[in-house]
């Protein structure tokens, strides 16, 4: 028997079964069997979501205070700034150069 010949008998053997029904008697079968899996899967992942939806606990006690900043470092911080802003960068701000049409031109 070759390959033709089993793919026929079994398309002639699926056409029978469709036409008694017993083929969607097994179609809803096994769909009923899915969706009873499904519905316990999510009843136990439910279960779970409960078990961890507890709140947390509050702190043992408050947080310690920041240490003091540094003066050394603050005047040294305040100095650079200073200069940042009285010297600014404003490269970025120039006009785009012209090449005179030509792309590659550098």
């Amino acid at each position: 028997m070759g390959f033709m010949d089993k793919a026929r008998k079994l398309a002639e053997q699926a056409q029978k079964e469709a036409k008694d029904g017993t083929l969607k008697e097994r179609a809803k079968a096994i769909a009923d069997q899915a969706q009873a899996k499904m519905d316990e899967v999510q009843t136990q992942f439910n279960e779970r979501q409960k078990g961890s939806a507890e709140p947390a606990p509050a702190p043992a006690s408050p947080p310690a205070e920041a240490p003091a900043p540094d003066p050394a470092a603050t005047a040294a911080a305040a100095e650079t700034v200073a200069q940042a802003a009285a010297d600014p960068d404003r490269s970025h701000e120039a006009a785009p150069k012209v090449t005179g049409g030509d792309p590659l031109a550098g």
